[in-house]
Formats: C-alpha cells, structure tokens, sequence
C-alpha cells in the first residue's frame, strides 16, 4: 500500500475516484428527489429515466470492479526507486570497489613475490575479480529492472489519473443536468457511454502494465539465471602451492 504524499499521481487518482463515488451518489438522490414530485401522468417521462437509471447502476458495478483491480494493491513507485539505488549503490559500487581494489595490477603480491605460491595466487585473482564483477552486473540489473518497474507504474498511473478526471467531469455534468427530468434520459445515455469508454480505458492501460510486470519477470529469471551460474564456491587459491616456505620467494 502507497503511503499517502509518497506518490502525488496515485493520490490524485484516489481522490478523483472518491469524488466519482461521491457525484454518483449525488446523482442518484437528485433523480430519486426529481421523479418523487412528477405525476403519474407524466410516467412516459419517467420510464426512459428510470431504464436510464438501471442501466447506469449497471455499468458503475462494471466500472468499480475494474477498478478494484488496482485499487488495493496500487503499488509504490518511489520505494523501488528506492530499493533499486540501494542496489546500485549499496551492493553494485560496493562490489565493484572491491573488485577493483584486489585486481592483479593492484597487488603487491606480483612485485613481491615469486615462486609457486605467487603462480597460484595471481592464477586465482582474475577469477575473483570475475566474480565480483559479476556481481556488480547483476546488481545494476536488479537496479535497472526495479526502475523499469517504477516507471511503468508512474505511466499507469498518469494514465488512469487522465482517465479518471474525464470520467469525473462527466459524472458532474450529469449531476447538473438531474435537475431537469427533460434533459435527463440524454445525459444519462451520455454519461453510460463515457463510462463505458473509461473501463475500456483502464482495461488497456492495465493491460499494458501486465505486459510490462510480465517482462519484468522474464527479467528476474534471467537475473536468478546469472546468479546460479555464479557457483556456490568462490575460487580460491591452491594452498598446496603455498604450505611450504619453498613455494615463496621474495623478487630481488
């Protein structure tokens, strides 16, 4: 669940869908208040209105069980902006230092020693700092998918913002018109057609953000690949080479 303020978008978006529900509501009350005064005698008048009515009550369970879908879980963009920076910096960089602080040209080992045990251990190093620089890949691809991820939110929600102000106005338009039992039935038919649009609206963009955590996914594989390739041992240095004082000799 996003904290409020974390994402000024989302909670835009909230609002937005309580003022729908509210101008809904307001709606429904103003047209059950419209046709408690009309007289039987204009009936003809009130059928179109209350068909209207029924068929709005419809498409609205069809629009809040779109929404409902993102509703609860509406993710938060900016903890995994922050939690893929932790990534690059607290794991990549610091990886990456590592790295290059024991390669070859950065060890005395090379300029003070010879022998075998010198031999095996600048044999083993490269395949360290191999490591390690795998390391420091993965975790700027673990960085990179999560901000992959947090900008797919932010376009989602952008688009269902824009989705859900045109959906607002029109709710409100509609409250205006319920005054008039005349102009009723239009704006009714109208307002079902905007709504329809909007749920066909928040289906696509939804569709578009389950392709893209799809893709993430597929990503994450690939990572977890690369990481099992990795190898549970980490190389190290023949130490046979090393266990007698033979196997060392300091350079001249």
């Amino acid at each position: 669940m996003t904290a409020a303020g974390a994402n000024p978008v989302i909670d835009q978006s909230m609002e937005k869908l309580r003022e729908i529900e509210d101008k809904i509501r307001e709606l429904f009350d103003k047209v059950n208040d419209v046709m408690s005064w009309v007289p039987d005698i204009l009936s003809d008048l009130i059928e179109p209105v209350r068909r209207g009515m029924n068929a709005l009550n419809a498409k609205m369970t069809e629009f809040w069980d779109a929404v409902n879908r993102f509703i609860k879980y509406k993710g938060d963009p900016a903890k995994l902006r922050q939690v893929a920076a932790e990534w690059s910096d607290r794991f990549g960089n610091s990886v990456g230092d590592i790295a290059g602080s024991v390669s070859l040209d950065k060890l005395k080992t090379n300029i003070e020693w010879t022998g075998k045990a010198a031999e095996a251990y600048k044999a083993t190093v490269p395949a360290q700092v191999a490591g390690l620089n795998s390391l420091k890949e993965l975790g700027l691809q673990i960085r990179n998918s999560l901000v992959n991820l947090a900008n797919g939110l932010d376009s989602f929600w952008t688009q269902m913002y824009g989705t859900l102000a045109g959906l607002g106005i029109a709710v409100a338009a509609a409250a205006v018109s319920a005054i008039s039992i005349v102009g009723l039935p239009a704006a009714i038919v109208i307002l079902i057609g905007v709504i329809g649009a909007g749920i066909a609206s928040i289906f696509t963009t939804i569709s578009a953000v389950d392709s893209l955590t799809n893709s993430i996914g597929v990503e994450q594989t690939a990572i977890q690949d690369k990481v099992n390739s990795l190898g549970a041992a980490w190389p190290k240095a023949n130490t046979e080479s090393m266990s007698h004082s033979s196997d060392w000799k300091r350079h001249s």
